[in-house]
């Protein structure tokens, strides 16, 4: 599917028949909408009908609510300012959130890439609109650890089996140190998962680019970075937001009501230390460190982490999906390679960007 930006009508059409060509039969419809597209979806974009037709009600599940997701849940409240009322669930398991939105539970959720085209490969109705953050994730040990090789028999927290920071260090190992054998523990949550380092539970696991800030100020004595997954694969798309394909069809005009938001409020952003930090106070105080939250925020907004742009594009889209396809290019998250129209669609981003 292009990511290029489409004319009006042209767009608003192509929304309409590409969320209804890929609503199925292959997991049960949302609670409150339809098992296909309706007609009133397909005539709403008719040069006359506007806006889009959508509902003001509905849930967007994710996972891991710090700095990461302070942005979205920002978003979300600008939304909700403006008379929408949507609730947001946070889920331990990213493999959960995919389960919820493909069911229907939710209308949306935010997570691990991986495990949401591994859902669709299984025939799920879900497709990712828009990346949630760029790949912010790194690997961190003590220091009698030197290298993977070292990790041999130690404790390695991970926070799910299905999380996409379990996808990347597992390929990492694979590759550089395969005769390694980790003692993996599961600790939902990098803050978590920091808290637990911090106390010495643990000697390795891979945390977000804040939680490593954290690590960096405080315990720079006992922990070191051993693997970068965010500069070594910065292509990668790692957490984005999808909507359930049914759902969407049916409500057009939420879906690209909530991608605007999200791409007003990383423009907020860009840039704008005080604003990420008013922001993460106010969505995830309990994940932050009052002593490290500036470094932090300044790490992100140095990195520009929220892409002002949506962040998906056929290239790098097509680049994840061969990261988690099949052997040999492949992590085998998928078994086999997907098309991005089958798993993305980018229609709405082109919306809202060319809204703009």
């Amino acid at each position: 599917m292009s990511s290029r930006p489409l004319g009006r009508l042209g767009a608003l059409v192509a929304a309409t028949v590409v969320l209804a060509a890929c609503s199925s039969a292959a997991t049960p419809a949302p609670t409150a909408a339809p098992t296909k597209a309706p007609a009133s979806a397909a005539a709403s974009v008719a040069p006359t009908a506007t806006p889009l037709p959508g509902t003001k009600t509905f849930s967007i599940a994710f996972t891991n609510a710090g700095i990461s997701s302070a942005p979205m849940m920002a978003a979300i409240d600008s939304m909700n300012q403006a008379g929408y009322k949507i609730d947001m669930p946070i889920i331990e398991a990213s493999e959960l959130v995919t389960q919820g939105v493909a069911s229907g539970q939710f209308a949306a959720g935010s997570g691990a890439n991986n495990s949401s085209m591994a859902a669709v490969e299984k025939g799920a109705n879900i497709r990712l609109v828009i990346s949630r953050v760029k790949n912010e994730w790194s690997v961190y040990a003590t220091n009698a650890i030197k290298d993977c090789a070292g990790l041999d028999g130690k404790k390695l927290a991970i926070h799910s089996e299905g999380a996409v920071s379990t996808a990347m260090l597992k390929n990492w190992i694979a590759t550089k140190c395969p005769q390694a054998k980790p003692n993996y523990l599961v600790i939902a949550g990098s803050d978590n998962r920091l808290a637990a380092m911090l106390a010495n539970q643990i000697e390795a696991s891979p945390v977000e680019l804040g939680d490593a800030v954290t690590l960096d100020i405080k315990a720079s004595d006992r922990y070191h970075l051993i693997a970068n997954f965010g500069a070594d694969l910065p292509d990668l798309q790692v957490t984005s937001v999808y909507f359930n394909t049914v759902w969407a069809a049916a409500n057009p005009g939420s879906v690209l009501d909530f991608v605007k938001a999200m791409l007003a409020t990383y423009k907020k952003v860009d840039g704008n230390n005080a604003y990420l930090k008013e922001v993460s106070q106010k969505f995830v105080p309990n994940t932050l460190n009052k002593d490290t939250v500036d470094a932090a925020v300044k790490k992100y907004i140095d990195l520009k982490m929220f892409p002002t742009d949506g962040g998906i594009t056929d290239k790098n889209l097509t680049y994840s999906a061969k990261f988690f396809g099949p052997a040999p290019d492949g992590i085998g998250a998928t078994a086999k390679l997907m098309a991005v129209s089958s798993f993305a669609d980018t229609t709405f981003l082109n919306l809202a960007l060319a809204a703009k």
